[in-house]
């Protein structure tokens, strides 16, 4: 199990092959980083993805009325620690009742709230489908309710989940990587770093009978599949 509240990234440069050394062992696990494989206490091996947002693909089907309401409601967690929530209505109007109509009205709602601050990367309506994608691929981010009050109108939401990136550049700079030592480390491994998630136990004198000598934090790990595997089998 992971565990440590804090932690901190590293890039292992692509000339640097993990190895256990010494007496006690230490191991390079980056050119500047040579902790003892002690201090080192579990692994998990992530391997890269190329990530996709997710969207939601709702269909406007059946027919409307003029004077029929539709509402479509959308929370997500994406952008702020505070739930986003919000309502989207539209009234059916004369001249304007087709399921085509109805998914260009509600297009044009959500998609004036398309924004750095909403959680929508775009809203697109096609036909009688209006398609809604989520502003990230990190995390799994739009959660939907409809209503309508229409004696037949019907709308019918397809989600597609997000395909989480890992190891993709932006993945790195979201962890402390900056965009000069990715620049550095030259062409990025097809595909993507490989990521380890490491808990390290950094052994240092602490002054309390209950203490075992050491602190915890989290490592994030990048680097190319191979080293990535062999880094993973010299861990306890």
């Amino acid at each position: 199990m992971i565990s440590g509240r804090n932690h901190f990234s590293l890039l292992n440069p692509s000339t640097n092959t993990p190895a256990s050394t010494g007496t006690p062992a230490q191991i390079n696990v980056t050119d500047q980083f040579n902790p003892f494989r002690s201090e080192l206490k579990a692994v998990i091996n992530i391997a890269p993805a190329v990530g996709t947002a997710g969207f939601i693909a709702y269909t406007f089907a059946a027919g409307w009325a003029v004077g029929d309401e539709v509402r479509i409601t959308i929370t997500s967690n994406i952008t702020t620690r505070q739930l986003w929530r919000k309502s989207y209505t539209h009234i059916v109007e004369a001249g304007a009742a087709t399921d085509n109509d109805v998914a260009a009205a509600m297009a044009a709602l959500i998609a004036a709230d398309v924004s750095v601050d909403s959680p929508y990367a775009s809203a697109v309506a096609v036909g009688a489908v209006l398609t809604v994608t989520q502003a990230d691929d990190d995390q799994f981010g739009l959660v939907s309710y409809e209503y309508s009050d229409s004696a037949t109108g019907t709308i019918t939401p397809a989600i597609t989940l997000t395909v989480i990136s890992e190891g993709q550049p932006s993945d790195l700079e979201d962890k402390g990587i900056t965009a000069d030592q990715i620049a550095a480390y030259g062409a990025v491994p097809a595909g993507g770093f490989a990521t380890l998630k490491i808990t390290f136990h950094h052994e240092v004198a602490i002054p309390f009978i209950d203490s075992q000598g050491a602190t915890v934090r989290e490592i994030y790990w990048y680097g190319t599949t191979a080293q990535a595997a062999t880094l993973a089998g010299l861990i306890p």
